[in-house]
C-alpha cells in the first residue's frame, strides 16, 4: 500500500435539498495490475475500504453494528446494506457516472448515482476523491 493524501467532496441531493461535504484526510492505495484498492478513515474513526475493478466499485464504510456495503456499476441495479445499531436495511443504487482517471502525480475517482429503498427514490449521490 502506498500512502496518499485524499480530497473527498460528497453532494447529496434528498427531495429538494442539497448538501456538499468537502473533507481531506490520509489514506492508502494499492494498485495489482487492473485492480486498486484504496483505504482511509473517514472522520479520523470510521474504516473505509474501497475496490475498484473492470468498471465496479464496491464500498465498505464503518464496522461492527454500523456499516454501509455498496456496490456501483454503470447501468446497472445493485444491492446495497446499511447496518445501524446492528437493524439492516436493504437498498438498491443505480449507477449513472463511474470514472477513474490518471496521471502522473494523481488520481482521480467520481461516482454518480441514485439510492432506492424498494421503489422508492432516496436521494441522488456524486461523489468525488482525489488521490495525490
Amino acid at each position: 500500500m502506498t500512502k496518499i493524501n485524499i480530497d473527498l467532496t460528497s453532494k447529496i441531493t434528498q427531495e429538494n435539498e442539497s448538501e456538499t461535504f468537502h473533507k481531506e484526510m490520509p489514506g492508502q492505495i494499492k494498485r495489482d495490475g487492473e485492480i486498486i484498492r484504496a483505504s482511509y478513515l473517514e472522520d479520523g474513526e470510521i474504516p473505509v475500504k474501497m475496490l475498484l475493478k473492470d468498471d465496479e466499485l464496491i464500498i465498505k464504510r464503518g464496522s461492527g453494528n454500523n456499516y454501509s456495503f455498496m456496490r456501483f456499476n454503470v447501468d446497472e441495479k445493485e444491492e446495497c446494506r446499511y447496518v445501524v445499531e446492528g437493524r439492516q436495511m436493504d437498498l438498491t443504487s443505480v449507477t449513472k457516472l463511474l470514472e477513474f482517471e490518471e496521471d502522473e502525480t494523481s488520481s482521480k475517482l467520481h461516482v454518480e448515482y441514485d439510492l432506492y429503498s424498494g421503489l422508492y427514490l432516496i436521494g441522488n449521490y456524486t461523489v468525488t476523491l482525489i488521490f495525490t
